[in-house]
């Protein structure tokens, strides 16, 4: 009857009434419509119905009713023949339909079917049935009576059953599962859109009078107390009894309300719920009939004061990340240790917010955001179906997802903001969809995520009570603009488009964030890339499959082409290089110093502890430190912390020098944060120490070589010189270099100025639109003049000038000359000095390269590492000494601050760069490996916008640097050992794929 259902939303009187009226319709209707009842059921009153399914799939959006399985929803009808399919799971990923991406779903009907048995013991209960997920509609049927229907996909729904059921206890479900139910465009997103029932089925049974949902809502005193004012909904009147439980387990209070009141506790000393503090309360409540609910709870405020985004009266940072729930082996059909691994992964880059993009999650990973720490912005599902949102007959469906949303999730201490759709215009039906979100829970704040651009014209049309402001992709001049001209508080959901390997503006974008109070914060898009597992017999081949990881030579990640590829980490959660740099900067904890200068007179460094909690100071927090002799331990210690929240203090730490320390080792100071007995750390800091008047490393290691003679031979071809560790030769026709060790061992060729890398996939998205200039070396000069010169102390200067032209576009070139300068040691000094004549377009890097034969795999450098550094990620890497193997997924890229590089064959033979401070990079090529100094280097952008460090050729007056080259005999100089190890040291070699993207 409508007085049973009436309670369902009584939280408020709007939600009272609304409710009350809903069901009155409803029951003019259909025999039993969907059921808020969000309460979950107890183990032993609830039964799974996820496992093996009778199945059979339509490549159409209806059923004809003279269809052979049109009757499938009566009992008698034989589904002998279907096939079968697992609950939960998608059709797509079992192959009966192709998986399509976004709003590219493909007309489809899935029929279900499968019999159960209530237990016995549930005679006299109300019997529901809830599905926790099904894409895009359902309608359901039990024992051919039809039950009613639902198209949310996210949402979950609960049906009353009890008058359905037959008392012999063998029944049967029914399911018609369709792609195109209305409002199907809104579950789309920018994912894989799969179909199915993908979320758990349950059948749950609970007594005539019985729990339907509870509200527990926590308003902060002036004296420091907690009043926690409790609700709740049953299907009947009822006197309740109560009881809370602290943390620790101890039972705080005992209680008696009616539910047609609320009661409000004050609690003394409350430990308040925060990401830092994660503290869960126990609470109890019971029915006369003896049917309790049992919660966990997290006592807390959000507010907002000034302009300022705040929980539990204090201003917040939300470090954050978009997260999806997909995974590539079950699409949406998570399971708890699916959920677990990902947010394990998310704290541990020092993230503490999640935005579910695009639709509530899994219940059971908010459940983990309350437990683990994390704070949440749960999403209500509606976005890219924005031609429906002037088109009033779509207001009650956004009305049904709103409810469902809040009606779920409301009491997870974790969500602290209602994201309500995603990029939306803003129409009258998108406002009112947020109104309805407010009158039912008013105790959290709602925003609008919105498209830049879109938010940049529009913003001020949004209402009052959208309370915060929610734009994307925003640049850097974006952000400080916002900061000081948006007067409330600022969540940018989506920034730093991390596709492929390009997350270009963290850092920076950052720390305006940080520093400006009414910017609460951001959620980087997004944690992962979204791909699902694909077999194929051979490596299929095109433009789409080339972009896949693989992870051996039959299986790959489908993305959809680039679509899916905007995570830090890859689809199967192995880290990219940018879940590192999002470590990096989200750490609470951060050591300002790069560089610490020391003396012998008072062998003492001083640098900077910063504590970015938002609540709790970094007591209990250990800083580990350990001086490092050419990256080997010789002194270490640990030191407590304790600067208080948002305070920095100062750390001054006695070093005791050995003798020779001012000799030629390389000296750091390695720093490690960890808490309590972790034995892993959540921020890394090496300094490198600097000493007074030290010569640079390249200067100490020529030094230290031998002397000898260089033997010169030149014919009308080649120039030849010859000294006692190998030759090298020019080619008077190409201008190209070539280097051989005394064995006759090619070491490298080329020497040619390059302009352009491998382009990312971001890369590739803007050389669309914009004249990159690209390759690896500009091989084929013109204007050919070769000099030689002989200096009075025996070097010979080999100086090539010469026009190169770009490849794509002729008329632009490269005018100069590079001079190769070789000692009789064995060194060659490199300079050159170019100019564009003329060039215009971005410029991504350009120097000068050799390319180097594959076999020279052991690349070791001494400068910032371990991961690819380019403008925007200075934070990333840390000062040291570090070797990779050609093969490692983290080998290609550019290396920032490097004072010598090398590289060599397992033999050792091989050759060694040596500059002070500048960048370098390695390139894998099918022909080798291409060795480059970049004189000019650019950030590597976001999906859709170029980087912040963007350098172009028409504002580049030249193209100038300078390096030394040393050719390597497998018996290296005993300096270079002592940097680097030995020269057959070989190190392992992180290798997770058979191949993969932007590698």
């Amino acid at each position: 009857t409508a007085s049973t259902h009436c309670a369902s939303f009584m939280l408020t009187p709007f939600r009272a009434l609304y409710a009350c009226l809903a069901v009155v319709a409803a029951a003019l209707t259909l025999r039993a419509q969907p059921q808020p009842l969000v309460v979950t059921p107890t183990a032993a009153n609830s039964q799974t119905l996820n496992g093996p399914w009778r199945f059979k799939y339509f490549p159409t959006a209806t059923l004809a009713p003279d269809a052979p399985d049109a009757a499938f929803a009566t009992p008698e009808f034989k589904d002998t023949t279907w096939s079968q399919l697992a609950v939960p799971s998608h059709w797509e990923l079992a192959g009966f339909a192709e998986p399509r991406y976004g709003k590219t779903l493909a007309e489809g009907t899935g029929l279900y079917r499968r019999g159960f048995r209530p237990p016995a013991s549930w005679a006299g209960q109300r019997v529901f049935l809830r599905f926790d997920g099904v894409l895009s509609g359902l309608e359901v049927w039990i024992n051919g009576t039809r039950i009613g229907e639902w198209s949310s996909g996210y949402n979950p729904v609960a049906f009353d059953i009890t008058s359905a059921l037959r008392a012999d206890n063998d029944n049967i479900i029914a399911v018609r599962v369709t792609t195109r139910s209305k409002g199907w465009e809104f579950d789309t997103n920018d994912c894989w859109a799969l179909s199915g029932i993908y979320r758990d089925v349950t059948l749950f049974a609970v007594p005539p009078a019985h729990f339907q949902d509870y509200s527990a809502q926590t308003k902060l005193n002036a004296d420091g107390s907690a009043a926690l004012t409790l609700a709740a909904t049953t299907s009947e009147p009822a006197n309740l009894t109560g009881r809370l439980f602290a943390p620790d387990g101890k039972l705080l209070r005992e209680f008696q309300f009616a539910t047609s009141t609320t009661t409000t506790l004050t609690v003394e000393h409350p430990s308040l719920w925060t990401a830092e503090t994660p503290a869960l309360y126990t609470l109890e409540l019971a029915l006369p009939s003896g049917q309790k609910l049992t919660e966990k709870i997290g006592l807390r405020q959000v507010t907002i004061a000034d302009g300022v985004f705040q929980l539990n009266g204090r201003p917040i940072k939300l470090r954050g990340v978009d997260h999806h729930d997909i995974w590539p082996e079950v699409g949406r059909a998570a399971t708890e240790a699916h959920l677990r691994r990902d947010l394990e992964l998310i704290k541990a880059a020092n993230i503490n917010f999640v935005r579910t993009s695009h639709y509530p999650p899994h219940r059971r990973l908010l459940d983990l955001c309350d437990e683990l720490g994390l704070y949440v912005m749960c999403e209500v599902p509606f976005g890219f179906g924005d031609e429906h949102l002037t088109d009033p007959s779509y207001q009650e469906i956004l009305f049904t997802r709103a409810e469902a949303t809040v009606a779920r999730d409301h009491n997870h201490a974790s969500i602290l903001v209602w994201s309500v759709g995603n990029e939306n215009p803003n129409t009258p039906l998108t406002f009112a969809t947020a109104r309805r979100v407010k009158a039912l829970d008013a105790s959290r704040p709602v925003c609008f995520p919105q498209v830049g651009s879109y938010f940049a014209k529009n913003f001020a049309d949004l209402p009052a009570d959208i309370d915060l402001y929610a734009p994307h992709y925003p640049t850097l001049s974006t952000v400080r603009d916002y900061a000081t001209r948006l007067t409330r508080p600022v969540i940018f959901t989506e920034y730093a488009h991390a596709l492929g390997l390009a997350t270009d503006r963290i850092q920076d974008e950052w720390a305006v964030m940080q520093a400006s109070p009414r910017l609460a914060g951001g959620a980087v898009w997004m944690f992962q890339d979204q791909g699902i597992l694909r077999s194929a017999t051979a490596r299929p081949t095109g433009e789409k499959t080339d972009l896949y990881v693989w992870p051996d030579a039959h299986h790959y990640y489908d993305t959809d082409g680039n679509q899916g590829m905007d995570g830090i980490v890859y689809s199967d959660r192995t880290p990219q290089t940018d879940y590192w740099q999002v470590r990096k900067v989200y750490s609470p904890v951060q050591i300002p110093e790069r560089h610490l200068a020391i003396s012998s007179d008072v062998p003492a460094v001083t640098f900077h502890v910063e504590n970015r909690f938002d609540f709790r100071s970094l007591a209990g927090l250990a800083l580990h430190w350990e001086l490092l002799r050419n990256g080997t331990a010789e002194q270490s210690g640990t030191l407590p912390l304790h600067a208080a929240s948002h305070a920095t203090e100062e750390i001054t730490l006695p070093l005791t020098l050995p003798a020779d320390a001012f000799g030629p080792d390389i000296f750091t100071l390695a720093l490690r944060c960890t808490e309590g007995a972790s034995t892993s750390s959540f921020y890394e800091r090496t300094l490198q120490l600097e000493f007074p008047n030290a010569a640079p490393n390249a200067s100490k290691l020529l030094r230290s070589l031998p002397v000898g003679t260089l033997a010169l031979d030149e014919t009308p071809t080649t120039i030849r010189v010859t000294h006692a560790h190998g030759e090298v030769r020019l080619d008077r026709a190409t201008g190209e270099l070539t280097l051989l060790d005394r064995a006759g061992t090619l070491l490298a060729t080329g020497l040619f100025p390059h302009v352009g890398r491998k382009f990312t996939e971001a890369e590739a998205l803007r050389a669309k639109k914009d004249a990159l200039w690209t390759g690896a070396f500009l091989r084929s000069p013109t204007q050919l003049a070769i000099e030689t010169t002989r200096a009075p102390s025996g070097s010979i200067t080999l100086t090539v000038r010469g026009h190169y032209a770009r490849p794509d576009a002729p008329d632009q070139a490269l005018d100069g000359s590079h001079q190769i300068t070789l000692y009789p040691n064995g060194a060659l000094e490199i300079g050159y000095d170019y100019k564009f004549a003329p060039g215009h377009g971005p410029l991504l890097e350009a120097g000068l390269s050799l390319l180097v034969p594959a076999e020279a795999a052991s690349f070791r450098w001494l400068g910032a590492g371990p991961y690819a550094g380019y403008p925007g990620k200075d934070v990333l890497n840390e000062f040291g000494r570090y070797h990779l193997h050609r093969d490692d997924l983290r080998f290609q890229g550019n290396r920032r601050e490097v004072d010598a590089a090398l590289l060599a064959r397992p033999t050792g033979a091989g050759l060694a760069l040596f500059c002070t401070g500048l960048d370098i990079a390695v390139e894998r090529v099918p022909e080798g490996t291409v060795f480059s100094h970049n004189a000019l280097l650019s950030g590597r952008g976001n999906k859709g916008s170029g980087p912040e460090t963007n350098l172009k050729a028409e504002d580049t007056p030249s193209l100038t640097g300078r390096f030394v080259l040393l050719p390597l005999d497998p018996e290296w100089p005993p300096l270079l050992t002592r940097w680097f190890g030995q020269p057959t040291e070989t190190v392992p070699v992180q290798q997770p794929f058979y191949r993969s993207y932007d590698q």
